[in-house]
């Protein structure tokens, strides 16, 4: 990837877009121009006027609706529409694997950095790894991914779910509708996990634990 010189922030937090904006002047000794959405709805307005933009800050932390996923997807595709070779920097206060993991699917971003991880020196060294064509992931992060991958524990979508709404605090009886099985098929699938993660007690807190250890909230 050449220099940037459009560069797109949607950040509401000042401070996170000061920091960047310090890490991209110490990186770039050329000159570049930013532009600063502090919404989603902004981002959209900001894009419109847009020719090109070569690199993305995005915080997938600014709605806490359900369709946060879709109208994440709208954004991206209407960058990569203009701009096919546009790199995407995620910024997220997202400790759980899940969701990380769905992350790395559904968007497949080039750079992942958790905010409590966030410091000139990680921002910096995201930037320079993203244009030199390399993917940069913040050390919680990778820690998620380390930990999942040295596990040989294999679970579908409907188990990743059911540990994802458990560890939540949703409650058994509120998990059907939320996972579309029955009652029993959600027993059945609670009693499989604790096999699976050897966890014998009932408390599903000690199963949500040892799920976390391997990586799997």
């Amino acid at each position: 990837m050449s220099m940037p010189n459009n560069i797109l922030i949607v950040e509401q937090e000042p401070l996170i877009a000061y920091c960047i904006e310090n890490a991209l002047n110490h990186v770039f000794k050329s000159s570049f121009r930013t532009r600063l959405a502090t919404s989603y709805d902004q981002a959209h307005s900001v894009i419109a006027t847009l020719n090109k933009v070569n690199l993305v800050f995005l915080n997938m932390d600014l709605s806490s609706t359900h369709e946060k996923f879709q109208v994440i997807n709208k954004i991206i595709n209407a960058l990569k529409n203009k701009s096919p070779n546009v790199k995407f920097l995620v910024m997220t206060s997202f400790k759980d694997n899940y969701k990380t993991i769905s992350i790395v699917k559904t968007f497949n971003p080039e750079s992942i950095l958790l905010k409590s991880d966030i410091a000139f020196a990680d921002l910096t060294c995201a930037i320079e790894s993203v244009i030199s064509g390399e993917p940069f992931y913040s050390k919680t992060i990778l820690r998620l991914f380390r930990s999942r991958m040295t596990s040989d524990i294999t679970l579908d979508r409907t188990d990743h779910q059911i540990l994802h709404y458990l560890s939540k605090g949703i409650r058994t009886k509120d998990l059907p509708e939320l996972v579309f099985l029955s009652n029993s098929g959600v027993e059945r699938r609670k009693r499989n996990l604790k096999i699976i993660f050897d966890v014998e007690q009932k408390n599903d807190r000690f199963l949500i634990e040892q799920a976390r250890l391997k990586g799997f909230v």
